[in-house]
């Protein structure tokens, strides 16, 4: 009461201690944090900002957000409350939405938005677009992740990094920017726009609202453009009115000089009876004089700080080494940690049995820095975390076994690791051809290879005859020549190609030259530092897949990107990815797709067949074994069961009988069961774990999976999928992936 008094007649001129919460997200320009204020306990997101991690333009586009948001006090968009520098960092504090964002909204929704939900959604948008675009301010990257929600449906339009302020001289902004989804026609075309361009992206936000998908979708970026160019939305399901059919037709007009613009949205009946209603509303009228009395009042904080497990564990306090550990796997704290610890532990060339291991160092010396500077309580716990970097794929003991151990072991960072640059074993010296020559070169080679070493109807590799064959030393041969490719020139279904082949073909190269890994350090290692020179520049398979297929994402378990914002091979990165190539990167293994060589101008038809085949042959919908039929676990021993229980964080302890902890177990089994309705599931979908490693990019949740694989299973499957999703009587189980190389021996049969 004390402090927010000071708000209001201007005398708040102290630090602002803020407690992290939770990490509610990441995007391209840094992570926010849900937090709280020390002094008043009040509740506040903190976008903070890595900014000398940052480009200039990526610079520019932060505080281009900030001068934008100082402008702005409406109800209806996010309210910031000022910035502050700590450790090198941005933080940018603005106003905590505690409903989530529209898009979660959509997600968690378990039948439609009836038309009136819709409709005060839609016209709390459109009154703050209006309040925008008064003030000549586009917003540019409208959709439903930048949209929030309070708990209480009130609508709040956030993320200003791509708005853009017009100047008196001019209507128009050229730059195309925003989410590909809500690309306006004129953007595609790389035309002139102006904030009919919003209204579009409002229309798009608006058709979501109503059939809970894009108005425009493709599985990659020419064929999205094409939709949003060429294509027509489908009808709304007939249970909503005319009027609203009418005003997604009218936002989403192709031509921006006959769509309308805010206030003649705001003029349409349909809305003005829903604007009528909520100005009616009393508590919303009373919510809103509250939130602009504050945002006019307000003094905007210029000084702080940000206390996280990391920050207590340096101050001397203790937070659990949980805790901790969480916290240095955010992405940024991680790379900076790894930095720490380079310069801090000792990393020096060393002896062990007499044998030379370059750029190592001890395992001692590490459990000594998470204790010196973490905070970490003794040494069995940091070796703990210790492991769990390891695991990562942070750094590996130089003999690849499996443990941490305290002591004098010798490790070594992933970064300190030279990688085997399979076609540096000479240069290049023919004459320089064009890309498209080239990669029709690579491509034809490879199906030789493909036609005389894949046997069977499996397609398995006959590794023996493969390398002693002339085709295996033509191809060898042949990728010399990429110490010479420009990929900046290529199409991008070129591009998308040529990388999906060259992945396939490094994985065999690979095998040949280095050997197929084994285990789990052996494979964190062969997909780290097996590459080729494309271009001058090293690609290792992680790069290939995550760095440039991927966009750039983290690979699984991994704490950090492949590239990071200054690496130049980030400019060749897929902008939209297509999850599709996950059934064409081939990892050598019998879990894995068939090869194939992948050709540009069928690209799209090859990507889904090859979708089709997998999903088709790995995924299974049955229905759920009834209770007698799981898994009898008094045949069990004692220490499997706790280890399973154990894995499952349950304190074993209590249980002193053999049936005390089958009937515990068996519970367990139970719980994962259950549907989302909280009851016992009916339908069992059994998928590979390529689905769990990559969750997110099959939708993000167990719905928006099983809708993204209902496309490429059999008529039946998804007849009974989309049966399980209407019931919500259905779970998820994943087969373990089988790493076992997908050999094939000459004389074995298929």
């Amino acid at each position: 009461l004390v402090r927010s008094l000071f708000v209001y007649v201007g005398l708040w001129d102290i630090m602002d201690q803020f407690e992290k919460i939770k990490t509610l997200g990441r995007g391209a320009q840094g992570t926010v944090i849900l937090v709280r204020r020390k002094a008043d306990r009040a509740k506040f997101c903190i976008k903070k900002i890595y900014i000398e991690d940052q480009t200039l333009e990526d610079q520019e586009a932060v505080m281009n957000e900030i001068k934008v948001l100082a402008k702005l006090a409406h109800p209806n968009i996010v309210a910031y409350f000022g910035s502050f520098m700590e450790n090198d960092d941005l933080n940018v504090v603005m106003e905590y939405a505690d409903g989530g964002t529209l898009w979660q909204h959509i997600q968690k929704a378990k039948k439609p938005f009836n038309e009136e939900e819709i409709l005060r959604i839609f016209t709390q948008l459109l009154w703050c677009l209006d309040y925008l675009h008064n003030k000549r301010i586009l917003h540019r990257d409208l959709k439903t992740k930048n949209i929030f929600m309070t708990k209480k449906l009130q609508l709040k339009l956030g993320d200003f990094g791509l708005s853009k302020m017009m100047g008196s001289q001019t209507d128009f902004a050229q730059s195309a920017v925003g989410t590909p989804y809500y690309l306006s026609p004129e953007l595609c075309e790389g035309k002139a726009y102006n904030h009919k361009s919003d209204v579009w992206a409002a229309g798009c936000v608006l058709y979501e609202l109503t059939t809970f998908k894009h108005a425009f979708d493709a599985t990659n970026l020419p064929a999205l453009v094409m939709s949003i160019v060429q294509g027509k939305v489908d009808p709304l399901p007939t249970t909503y009115s005319k009027e609203l059919q009418e005003i997604i037709q009218m936002t989403l007009h192709k031509d921006p000089a006959m769509r309308p613009d805010i206030q003649g949205l705001l003029a349409h009946p349909l809305v003005q009876k829903y604007a009528r209603v909520l100005e009616a509303d009393s508590d919303k009228a009373s919510y809103d004089r509250e939130r602009m009395s504050l945002m006019e009042s307000r003094t905007l904080i210029d000084k702080g700080t940000l206390e996280t497990a990391v920050s207590q564990a340096r101050a001397g306090q203790a937070p659990t080494t949980d805790a901790i550990m969480n916290e240095v796997q955010e992405e940024q704290e991680a790379i900076r940690l790894i930095a720490e610890m380079r310069k801090t532990i000792g990393i020096q060339d060393r002896f062990m049995h007499r044998v030379p291991y370059f750029k190592t160092f001890l395992a001692k010396d590490l459990v000594n820095f998470m204790i010196d500077r973490l905070g970490i309580r003794d040494r069995s716990e940091a070796t703990v975390a210790g492991q769990q970097w390891m695991d990562a794929g942070v750094f590996y003991h130089v003999n690849r076994t499996e443990l941490f151990k305290d002591g004098e072991g010798l490790y070594r960072f992933k970064e300190d690791e030279v990688g085997s640059i399979l076609n540096m074993k000479s240069l290049w010296q023919g004459a320089t051809r064009t890309p498209l020559e080239v990669e029709a070169d690579i491509r034809n080679k490879l199906a030789v290879i493909y036609k005389e070493h894949l046997k069977g109807h499996s397609k398995r590799v006959d590794y023996e005859s493969l390398a002693l064959s002339d085709s295996f030393i033509d191809f060898q041969a042949a990728s010399t020549e990429l110490q010479k490719f420009n990929i900046a020139s290529i199409p991008f279904n070129v591009k998308i190609t040529f990388f999906i082949n060259l992945y396939n073909s490094l994985v065999l190269h690979g095998f040949m030259v280095i050997g197929p890994p084994s285990n789990l350090y052996q494979r964190i290692y062969f997909y780290n530092h097996t590459c080729y020179n494309i271009g001058g520049m090293t690609y290792s398979l992680n790069d290939i897949e995550h760095g440039l297929l991927r966009g750039n994402q983290k690979p699984i378990n991994s704490y950090c990107r492949v590239f990071s914002p200054q690496d130049p091979r980030l400019r060749s990165a897929v902008v939209i990815w297509d999850p599709r190539i996950h059934f064409a990167l081939v990892r050598g293994t019998k879990s894995c797709p068939v090869l194939r060589v992948y050709d540009p101008e069928r690209l799209d038809e090859m990507l889904n067949d090859a979708t089709a085949e997998f999903c088709s042959r790995w995924i299974e919908v049955t229905s759920v074994p009834p209770a007698e039929d799981l898994v009898d676990f008094a045949s069990w021993s004692i220490k499997d069961m706790k280890n399973l229980l154990a894995d499952r964080q349950i304190d074993t302890t209590a249980f002193t009988e053999k049936s005390e902890l089958a009937a515990e177990c068996k519970k367990e089994m139970e719980k994962d069961l259950l549907s989302g309705n909280g009851e016992r599931a009916e339908v069992q979908v059994n998928m590979p774990s390529i689905f769990l490693w990559y969750y997110d990019d099959f939708g993000g949740s167990n719905e928006g999976l099983l809708l993204w694989v209902k496309q490429y299973v059999q008529p039946f499957q998804a007849e009974a999928i989309d049966k399980a999703i209407m019931m919500d009587n259905y779970v998820i189980k994943y087969k373990p992936f089988d790493w076992s190389l997908n050999k094939k021996m000459r004389d074995q049969a298929d």
